[in-house]
């Protein structure tokens, strides 16, 4: 690597390690008698109370980042935004806390976070094993592996190498998974986290790096190596099929209606990116679109109540920080410098996997 990646990967690695957590245009803290009235639903009444949403990240730009000002910014925390717009009706009453995977389970279930947007993938184990509920899936990716190709060009990822993990990981999983059943000579390196795989990458103390594809798509974006000095491909399993990454958001089972007030507002998000419902013409659309359409934009406010979400909360939430759609072209599609096509994640009426349950 020549001195410009070196200089442009050693910034990278910095924005890495001094990525902290911020609070962000922090609403006025509820009175002591809101909590009250919620104390059959303690998180709620504790973001009530303290006026703020906290919400866990795992950091990698496009996804959770801070801006050159030092806000946070990315997918990710663009989600924790809409989420504290329907609750609390600020988009910016937010904090972002940075998670590791092996701090992240107990640090929800802890209730340091009230939820966790840290690109974790729900699988069956994880759900009968830690005190947290999983919410619907807001991003799908595939496990996807980047290697330093060989002097002469060739692929290195056919041979004997060394690839680098973040530990705790479904990508740990299936790596070793992989190996065991002696479909690849790999030797693995697990790491705290993601920041110290990604270095010992760029060090070149692995040929190799896995994690979520479109997680190493935008993080070796930064990097200014030449096109033909990586690769990066899908991970090669006995199926053929690349393993499968549905990223989810976490919250403590301790308050079912917690767990309610996320999964709709991410099923709001859906829905409106499926009926072209924008940040734009939503005032618009509250009084001409369809009854559902109309129903969700006026918040179905005695049903909101229930959920602890603000009457008006799916408008809030879609006028403050924009549809499904609008969050992901502007942090990881089109608008964004990483380009990423938006794939699966799309409406189901577009071919996506996307779906929201019916708003009535």
């Amino acid at each position: 690597m020549g001195s410009k990646p070196v200089a442009v990967a050693f910034g990278l690695l910095l924005a890495l390690q001094s990525f902290t957590g911020a609070v962000t245009g922090a609403a006025a803290a509820q009175p002591d008698s809101a909590a009250a009235r919620n104390g059959d639903r303690p998180v709620l009444a504790e973001i009530e109370r303290r006026g703020v949403v906290r919400c866990g990240v795992s950091f990698n730009p496009g996804f959770a980042a801070n801006d050159d000002g030092g806000r946070p910014v990315g997918f990710m925390v663009d989600l924790c935004r809409a989420l504290a717009a329907a609750v609390l009706g600020k988009a910016d009453a937010i904090e972002i806390r940075r998670l590791s995977k092996l701090q992240e389970f107990d640090a929800v279930a802890a209730g340091e976070v009230d939820v966790s947007f840290a690109q974790t993938s729900w699988t069956l184990t994880r759900d009968a094993t830690y005190a947290v509920d999983f919410g619907p899936p807001i991003f799908y990716d595939v496990q996807g592996i980047a290697a330093w190709r060989l002097p002469d060009g060739r692929s290195a990822l056919d041979g004997e190498l060394t690839v680098c993990v973040p530990a705790g990981t479904t990508t740990q999983a299936e790596l070793e998974s992989l190996i065991a059943g002696g479909k690849r000579p790999w030797k693995l390196r697990s790491f705290p986290g993601w920041p110290d795989t990604l270095e010992a990458f760029l060090s070149r103390d692995c040929a190799a790096v896995s994690a979520d594809r479109a997680l190493l798509t935008t993080a070796l974006n930064m990097l200014d190596a030449p096109q033909d000095a990586l690769e990066i491909a899908d991970t090669p399993v006995a199926s053929s099929v690349a393993a499968r990454e549905p990223l989810a958001p976490l919250t403590p089972n301790s308050d079912r209606m917690w767990m309610a007030a996320v999964r709709w507002v991410m099923f709001a998000l859906f829905l409106t990116d499926d009926a072209g419902v924008t940040g734009a013409n939503a005032n618009f659309q509250r009084i001409t679109g369809s009854s559902e359409m109309r129903r969700l934009l006026s918040g179905m406010p005695d049903v909101a109540a229930k959920a602890g979400l603000r009457p008006d909360w799916a408008y809030q939430a879609v006028v403050q920080v924009g549809n499904y759609g609008e969050i992901f072209d502007r942090n990881l599609g089109s608008r964004s410098p990483f380009k990423l096509d938006r794939g699966v994640n799309r409406p189901w009426t577009q071919g996506g996997l996307l779906y929201a349950p019916v708003f009535q």
